[in-house]
């Protein structure tokens, strides 16, 4: 994917892309465990072992799953994953650096994702804890709530309406 002087791309995730996805989940979840005695160490098995948990919930739970790495230019800055399902394209999670969020890049990505649904004539989906500012992400790119189940909001775009 490239737009304008922002290059954005993705690619399939490859095994040597491990270390980097779980420098990104420090990065997107540290802040929530900030509150605990922690020491480094600690901190670091915890985070491992929450890592570890998300990646097997979610082969179990989205087998046929699409893992992509985000890249501007060289630089890898997050993941997208997604599940084609019942005339969905379900978004899993998008991920990225914290220096990255809030300048485009994950609109850039919602934004080629709502294109490849509209071309398929799907709808995309996608839950989003209630409270995350991403959720203004959405709303802005054109999705809307379908549902609420503590702690999620449930969320759809229609590109055929």
């Amino acid at each position: 994917m490239k737009w304008g002087c922002m290059i954005v791309q993705t690619r399939d995730v490859v095994s040597t892309d491990e270390a980097f996805l779980f420098e990104l989940y420090v990065a997107t979840r540290k802040h929530e465990f900030s509150i605990l005695a922690l020491d480094e160490q600690q901190l670091h098995a915890l985070l491992h072992m929450q890592y570890e948990a998300q990646k097997r919930s979610y082969q179990q739970h989205f087998p046929q799953a699409k893992h992509e790495m985000i890249y501007h230019g060289e630089l890898p800055i997050g993941r997208v994953m997604t599940e084609i399902k019942s005339g969905n394209i379900h978004l899993i999670d998008i991920s990225l650096l914290p220096d990255f969020r809030g300048k485009g890049y994950g609109t850039k990505v919602l934004k080629q994702l709502q294109r490849n649904a509209a071309k398929q004539k799907l709808s995309v989906t996608l839950h989003v804890v209630q409270g995350n500012p991403a959720q203004k992400l959405y709303e802005r790119c054109g999705f809307y709530i379908t549902g609420e189940q503590a702690p999620y909001i449930t969320m759809k775009f229609e590109p055929f309406k």
